[in-house]
């Protein structure tokens, strides 16, 4: 794990991803989800998503993550918000779930960790014909000058930063297709006071202060280099249907 990953982890918010838990519910407005219905969260964090999916839809969720303490604590969030989820401990690479058992698979701000063909193909292999799959992820622009790619590479333990269009290249090489997809720029200050209307009730992280001084230099130096290069980055909603 990366020292950029521990320091989330240790941090422990609820939606870190960019466009955060406003834009996921906005995106969640595209589908009507039945209660009879199958979802995945991949990549869960600390459920935030999970329970909202499960509270508002009462769909058969199931969240997974590789870490456990995120799973405790997602557990813990389920327990205090009375959501039925059902938590997986596994990995993305190699998912402990049956072929075409998903009707959504949601993937938020994870893909650009990993790699990213091996793991769109078991989500290709656990969705349902005409399935969808719902990711998040961050993009760079072609002005994104080299050795600015290189550090945020670098700080944040990424093998690559792609483009817009070579995310939906990812997706569509695997077999989905592009049902809707934008682009967004990345959230800067006034994007980020959307998510003061929809607070985290559940904390279970370190505050700031709090932080191992090595992950806090990790998180400063990600915000600094984040805001150097705000215009040369956005970030990529895609929704692709296996046909």
């Amino acid at each position: 794990m990366s020292s950029y990953l521990k320091a989330i982890t240790a941090f422990g918010g609820g939606s870190l991803h960019p466009g955060g838990f406003t834009g996921t519910r906005s995106i969640l407005r595209n589908f009507t989800v039945m209660p009879d219905e199958v979802i995945l969260d991949l990549g869960c964090g600390t459920g935030r998503t999970a329970c909202y999916l499960a509270k508002t839809y009462g769909a058969h969720v199931f969240a997974l993550d590789n870490s456990e303490i995120m799973l405790t604590r997602a557990k813990a969030r389920a327990l205090q918000e009375g959501a039925e989820v059902h938590f997986v401990h596994g990995d993305m690479l190699d998912l402990p779930f049956k072929n075409q058992i998903a009707n959504l698979v949601i993937v938020e701000s994870v893909l650009v960790f990993l790699p990213v063909r091996s793991v769109l193909k078991e989500c290709y292999r656990i969705l349902k014909k005409r399935g969808y799959l719902i990711c998040v992820e961050i993009f760079a622009r072609e002005s994104l000058p080299g050795k600015e790619r290189e550090e945020l590479k670098d700080v944040c333990g990424l093998p690559r930063i792609p483009s817009y269009q070579q995310w939906l290249d990812y997706f569509q090489n695997t077999g989905l297709t592009p049902f809707r997809t934008w682009q967004s720029r990345f959230p800067g200050p006034l994007e980020n006071l959307k998510e003061l209307f929809v607070p985290d009730t559940c904390r279970f992280g370190l505050k700031v202060s709090a932080l191992d001084p090595a992950l806090l230099g990790v998180l400063f130096r990600y915000k600094r280099v984040m805001i150097r290069n705000k215009k040369h980055l956005g970030f990529g909603t895609f929704i692709l249907v296996k046909e």
